[in-house]
């Protein structure tokens, strides 16, 4: 009985906490990003003012995160300036012990050795990452600035060429942005 009472209890504190964490997808409202970055500080979204952000999960200990990082910094050149900067989230920098690949050391290093022109921030026990369902990187999620805090108005991949060698095709993340630039203006 108490095996019972014991199983019953983890699986309603399972749901609350599940339901305390839901996930976000395009139509909700995210109401703020509070990470340590690599530069040492907290970074706060709500701080910043701007239109939206771009926010780009990634590793670097990943082959395809790594083929992308020349195209993220293309995307934070062309939109910052217009209020949607990128914010990059390493899944795993809060875990050195677990994931020393991937952790706040390796994500130091990569910004520095690829001059990163944006924040990268370590997720805390993956809340951003799974409050988004990110389950493999590098993926992306657009978000604009409302009353209410961040519409989220996209999630996915950054386009659909994963090769550094080819051009892609589609640029879904500029899709998504353009549309937001063009609402704004009229």
């Amino acid at each position: 009985m108490k095996k019972l009472i014991g199983t019953l209890f983890m699986l309603f504190a399972t749901a609350l906490f599940v339901n305390a964490q839901e996930v976000k997808k395009v139509g909700d409202t995210l109401t703020n990003i509070n990470l340590k970055s690599t530069n040492g500080v907290v970074y706060d979204l709500n701080q910043n003012k701007t239109k939206g952000c771009i926010i780009v999960f990634m590793t670097p200990s990943c082959d395809h995160c790594l083929a992308y990082v020349s195209r993220v910094l293309a995307l934070n050149a062309k939109y910052q300036a217009k209020g949607f900067p990128v914010v990059a989230i390493g899944p795993y920098g809060d875990n050195e012990k677990d994931y020393p690949y991937d952790a706040m050391p390796a994500m130091k290093k990569l910004a520095q050795e690829k001059a990163f022109t944006f924040p990268y921030l370590a997720d805390e026990k993956f809340k951003y990452t799974w409050l988004f369902d990110i389950k493999q990187p590098p993926k992306a999620v657009v978000i604009k600035r409302n009353k209410n805090g961040f519409l989220v108005t996209y999630i996915g991949n950054i386009d659909d060429e994963p090769n550094e060698k080819k051009v892609p095709k589609k640029r879904y993340v500029e899709m998504a942005v353009n549309k937001l630039l063009l609402i704004d203006v009229r």
